[in-house]
């Protein structure tokens, strides 16, 4: 009922299945926060909006997040990955890889492309 209610006031999905840490923190109402039914999310966690937790095609697996975890807006972590303790995934970034504790993990700055001469 709740995931439903969720998705309709907010435009998020996060089922009851997942396993969700306690303290865990989703800033703006999770506004366009998506959670695989599968994923761990450890204790102290903080879920901006437009974050999307889940699977990759090709792999059962989802992702494990430790303790601490911050993810800021429009941010993926993907497939079967462990994000470590204290780690913070900046905005826009996608993360596919494991990552080690106490680690930054940062989208690149965006290019300009012009637009090629007609």
């Amino acid at each position: 009922m709740f995931t439903i209610l969720g998705q309709i006031a907010f435009g998020s999905y996060i089922p009851a299945e997942c396993d969700i840490g306690s303290n865990c923190k989703v800033a703006y109402g999770g506004s366009g926060l998506i959670i695989h039914p599968r994923a761990k999310i450890g204790n102290n966690c903080l879920l901006s909006p437009g974050v999307v937790i889940g699977g990759r095609g090709g792999h059962r697996a989802v992702p494990v997040l430790g303790n601490d975890v911050q993810i800021y807006p429009g941010a993926k972590v993907l497939g079967p990955i462990t994000i470590g303790n204290r780690v913070i995934v900046g905005a826009n970034a996608v993360v596919v890889e494991d990552v080690k504790d106490d680690v930054m993990m940062i989208a690149g700055k965006a290019t300009r492309l012009e637009r090629a001469e007609q």
